[in-house]
């Protein structure tokens, strides 16, 4: 399991109280590679994380697919685990969590 970088990343609704990021991965992303994201970095609360969605673009701009990466959240670094699949393709990891501390009641 080697770590991927990030390409690019998008706040789709800047100073909101409900954080909305976009996660680009380079075309490079292997099956099994983790990116490391700590939260505060995208102003998501460390207990706030609310939803986490991938795809996979197995033909870049062109076959995208749904793809079900597997988290976990420590200390507010939320680490994503690529599934097994395929390699040397573009992933986007589109993450929601709340600014403040707290969940939903």
């Amino acid at each position: 399991m080697a770590a991927t970088t990030l390409l690019k990343s998008f706040e789709v609704a800047p100073n909101a109280g409900l954080k909305d990021i976009i996660l680009v991965l380079p075309d490079t992303t292997d099956a099994t590679n983790t990116l490391a994201v700590t939260l505060t970095d995208y102003g998501i609360n460390p207990t706030g994380l609310l939803w986490v969605s991938a795809c996979v673009h197995t033909t870049n701009g062109s076959v995208i697919t749904v793809e079900a990466v597997t988290t976990a959240v420590s200390s507010g670094v939320l680490t994503i685990t690529i599934p097994a699949g395929t390699d040397n393709d573009l992933r986007v990891i589109r993450l929601v969590g709340r600014a403040d501390a707290g969940v939903f009641v």
